[in-house]
């Protein structure tokens, strides 16, 4: 991400803590004024809703690699890169996740972000989201995403391999159950080749390989 504004918030939410970001700290950080940071960002809801966005653009950007690849791999992508193009800001992710709990302004708020965010990324991969069946499509994909940040959060493998596995098992689940329901919840995709990323590696490793996380 390139918004040193938004930068500036997630690094004093790192610091300072969801309820402790104002934005003279993160105009003293972003070293700018005040002014500048309102006409941008003005307060931390709009910071926080600006990172989802801006991880969605980044992930949207993995979404039509490989036309030709089944739903589910281009669904591993796109979820994957999202956790990638986040990993620079995990201890502000950490400190959001904890404070949510105790907020429920807060996790109502990230809740809907996320529901949103996979229904964006599961279009882009190939998933049918409307009609009546879509819904419940991105609500297991939720679950799915969710479950797996979780994992994120404390994964200090080489280039995310425990998310990556916990990502694709996850996966493999839903399709599974989609199948025992076709007439209800048609599956993700009608390739049923096994993933190449169980058990090994995808070829493409995220951008997290290049080096340590910054945090």
């Amino acid at each position: 991400m390139t918004d040193p504004i938004l930068d500036a918030w997630l690094s004093v939410i790192a610091a300072d803590g969801w309820a402790g970001a104002r934005i003279d700290a993160v105009a003293e950080h972003g070293g700018t004024t005040t002014a500048v940071v309102a006409a941008t960002l003005p307060d931390r809801w709009a910071a926080l809703a600006a990172f989802g966005r801006a991880l969605d653009v980044s992930a949207l950007g993995e979404a039509g690699v490989d036309r030709e690849a089944s739903v589910r791999d281009r669904l591993f992508s796109v979820l994957m890169a999202r956790f990638d193009a986040a990993l620079d800001y995990r201890d502000a992710a950490r400190v959001l996740a904890l404070a949510a709990p105790r907020d429920p302004g807060l996790a109502a708020f990230m809740a809907l972000g996320v529901v949103r965010s996979v229904a964006r990324l599961a279009a882009a991969a190939g998933v049918a989201t409307g009609g009546f069946v879509g819904p419940l499509r991105v609500q297991a994909l939720t679950v799915v995403y969710l479950a797996v940040a979780r994992v994120w959060l404390a994964d200090d493998s080489p280039v995310l391999a425990v998310t990556m596995k916990e990502l694709d098992t996850r996966l493999a689940q839903v399709e599974t159950w989609a199948r025992r329901l076709p007439n209800r919840l048609p599956p993700l995709s009608t390739d049923a080749t096994p993933s190449p990323y169980r058990p090994a590696l995808p070829a493409a490793a995220p951008r997290s390989a290049a080096g340590p996380s910054a945090g």
